[in-house]
């Protein structure tokens, strides 16, 4: 079997670990988490972050700076990339870059999904067949805010 490679959107895994401090801090927060995780598990992992910074690494994890690109364009060319030599899994709630990254043939994970195994401890990702289903929006949805929905969508025609 291939090495296991995470390759996590670090803003968008931040922002939903978020503990309410400023941008800099949950960046570090989502570092220091990761690091140990990967470490702990024995996978390697890189971390995109959007904006400008040096690239620099920490034992089995890579933080790398999108500079002038955007974050999902950096993750799609790192996922492509390393999909022939490693077992990859892009990681992000954005659903655009989760599909892009399944028509390369990867793995995808929630953020919300890996903040929970953050926070359990390391567990190999998923690895069942890698599939080619489109994601369509109800993907992106809460439970609560899928049954309101389809409880609307079931409404008849012209009641409020």
């Amino acid at each position: 079997m291939a090495d296991v490679l995470l390759i996590v959107d670090g803003d968008n895994v931040a922002h939903r670990r978020g503990s309410g401090g400023p941008p800099e801090r949950l960046r570090e927060e989502l570092i220091a988490a990761v690091s140990a995780h990967v470490e702990q598990g024995g996978w390697e992992a890189i971390v995109v972050l959007d904006g400008h910074g040096s690239a620099f690494s920490i034992g089995r994890l890579t933080i790398r700076y999108a500079g002038s690109e955007t974050a999902d364009s950096v993750i799609e060319r790192l996922a492509h990339r390393h999909a022939e030599t490693h077992d990859v899994t892009v990681i992000s709630s954005d659903t655009v870059l989760r599909h892009v990254a399944q028509r390369s043939g990867v793995h995808v994970m929630s953020a919300g999904e890996f903040v929970n195994r953050l926070a359990a401890g390391a567990q190999p990702p998923d690895r069942g067949p890698v599939s080619r289903q489109r994601y369509q929006l109800g993907d992106a949805l809460d439970p609560a805010t899928r049954a309101k929905l389809e409880e609307i969508r079931r409404r008849p025609r012209g009641s409020t």
